[in-house]
């Protein structure tokens, strides 16, 4: 039975992150049913509980180690684990995971990875000494690997696949559950859906008015405009400043809502607006087509990779502009529908790649340890 311990960014009540988790684990398991799984995460219980998968405490260094000496891989992934706008300790995490795993002999792959920005030089000399010595890296986007290699990463192959969340089973979201939460918060899932998922971003203010003012628009057309938070509660509050901004009626779906729920409850919507890259992601997954707002170049990439043009900067929005791309959508909503589903399918296929790589590692290793 083969052993790999998962480390990234879980158990943080991020529904992104979680369907990334999902992504590389049902892949996994699609390719071994028989793989035990172990994942480093910051709410263990909750991580069990929602995947039915074993996990540890990823702050206990006891469990760190005793989960790397029993695995027979580490994987890293997905999502931009590598970068340091946020805080210059996220790469140092885990890049010491990575050593830590390197120097007790184990291999190394990084899964599906986003890559910076990486701002800090010391960043950028610890990153290239310890992703030389890793046996193999994915990235989602070329581009990403493209600034792997500006800094050095030139020592392990690197390939381009795509997201891992892109390999979710949009059969597997619940639509009748996600009915049955629409109706409880006064929306009619038989009527036009816009859901709209923000975040707040380095004091950016502006884009809300705009947002406001495109929602009213939606509104006075005869659209539910839904606020959902892939992050809560910490998307919570710029969803509520932008419907304190508008004129008409908005919905707040306000509850802590898993990457499935969400899910399910796009799939019933007939449009998305997304700052939050795997909102578009599900979007795109279930069908419905999306208008994405950049605050990162991993929007930029996403947006790109299934054929659309790059998506209007927050600090450059304009709620009429905004509008008339709405208007165009919904003017051909079939087939931008049908356009959508046909760029996706070889995307799916790219993301799940990463996984037919991983155990070919795993394959060639063994076949080494056997000579």
């Amino acid at each position: 039975m083969t052993k790999i311990l998962i480390s990234g960014y879980y158990g943080f009540h991020n529904a992104g992150d979680d369907a990334v988790l999902y992504g590389i684990y049902s892949s996994l398991r699609k390719l071994d049913p028989t793989v035990e799984v172990t994942v480093l995460s910051n709410s263990p219980e909750e991580t069990m509980q929602l995947f039915q998968i074993h996990a540890v405490n990823r702050w206990n260094a006891l469990d760190i180690v005793k989960e790397i000496r029993r695995a027979d891989l580490v994987l890293l992934g997905g999502g931009t684990l590598l970068q340091d706008r946020t805080s210059p300790r996220s790469p140092l995490y885990y890049l010491g995971i990575a050593g830590l795993a390197k120097g007790m002999g184990k291999p190394v792959f990084f899964y599906g990875q986003g890559y910076g920005p990486i701002i800090h030089p010391f960043s950028k000399r610890i990153i290239r000494f310890l992703l030389n010595r890793v046996d193999a890296i994915t990235v989602r986007d070329s581009l990403s690997g493209e600034e792997m290699r500006s800094h050095g990463v030139t020592k392990v192959p690197i390939y381009v696949t795509a997201d891992p969340a892109l390999t979710i089973d949009p059969l597997e979201a619940d639509l009748e559950d996600a009915r049955r939460r629409l109706t409880k918060h006064q929306v009619d899932p038989d009527a036009p859906i816009a859901y709209i998922a923000i975040r707040d971003w380095k004091g950016e203010e502006h884009f809300k008015e705009e947002l406001a003012r495109c929602g009213d628009n939606l509104s006075r057309l005869g659209w539910q405009v839904v606020f959902l938070s892939m992050q809560y509660p910490h998307d919570h509050s710029p969803s509520v400043d932008v419907m304190s901004k508008m004129k008409n009626r908005a919905v707040l779906i306000d509850q802590p809502l898993n990457f499935k729920e969400i899910m399910s409850l796009i799939g019933l919507g007939q449009l998305m607006i997304g700052m939050r890259l795997h909102a578009l992601i599900l979007a795109a997954i279930m069908g419905v087509p999306f208008i994405a707002l950049s605050y990162d170049p991993k929007i930029d990439r996403f947006v790109e990779s299934v054929g659309k043009s790059s998506p209007v900067r927050i600090e450059n929005l304009d709620g009429d502009a905004l509008m008339e791309e709405v208007k165009e959508i919904l003017l051909r909503l079939p087939e931008e529908r049908m356009e959508l589903k046909q760029r996706i399918g070889p995307i799916t296929d790219q993301a799940f790649e990463s996984a037919r790589l991983l155990y070919r590692l795993l394959e060639k290793k063994k076949q080494e340890e056997k000579r």
